[in-house]
């Protein structure tokens, strides 16, 4: 298991501190994927969740919580009512960012992969069974798309990336398989849709 040394995140002597080590173990990935799909802000520092599903909000405040870091909660008002969950962390993001962009290197383990994918799909995943089993990404997020299907492909499951008008879907074959290797870590059960 790979471990993270917080301290080389850390610029500045008035970041709050976070524990010395956290290791990338299937917490952290199913967090990061989560994170990756449903980010509720991109500003300086802020490591949050948005979502309207209580079950990933509280699952994400009870990561923050776990790295003693404060977790604020807000409600937002557009097309529906969503929530958000956030910490103010310029480490936890820059961690957060680094295994991302680094994601092929920093997940070994078959069972740390699916943990990160399941947290992608509970995020930004459609699925039907044996009918398909989708992940979304917007325009601009071309090379996670391609980083996450190298991530897949590294599990002998086969992907294939389609450009759409306004976003990318990143689809998954045999979704059926795929799913029943991700259902120990999904947390959104309506998506087990596995016959």
């Amino acid at each position: 298991m790979i471990e993270i040394e917080t301290s080389n995140f850390v610029i500045s002597k008035q970041a709050k501190k976070l524990p010395e080590i956290i290791k990338i173990d299937e917490e952290f990935a199913y967090t990061l994927g989560l994170w990756k799909a449903d980010k509720c802000s991109t500003a300086k520092g802020i490591v949050g969740l948005r979502s309207k599903d209580d079950i990933l909000i509280n699952k994400f405040k009870c990561f923050i919580q776990k790295l003693e870091l404060e977790a604020k909660e807000r409600t937002v008002k557009g097309y529906g009512i969503t929530k958000e969950v956030y910490c103010c962390s310029m480490p936890l993001k820059r961690i957060f960012e680094f295994v991302s962009n680094n994601i092929l290197d920093m997940l070994k383990l078959d069972k740390i992969k699916l943990a990160y994918l399941a947290g992608l799909v509970d995020g930004d995943g459609s699925t039907g069974g044996l009918a398909h089993l989708v992940i979304f990404y917007g325009l601009n997020k071309i090379k996670e798309a391609e980083k996450d299907s190298q991530l897949i492909n590294s599990l002998n499951f086969k992907t294939t990336l389609k450009v759409k008008t306004n976003h990318l879907r990143l689809y998954i074959l045999k979704p059926n398989q795929m799913l029943k290797h991700l259902s120990q870590f999904l947390i959104l059960k309506r998506k087990l849709n596995v016959a």
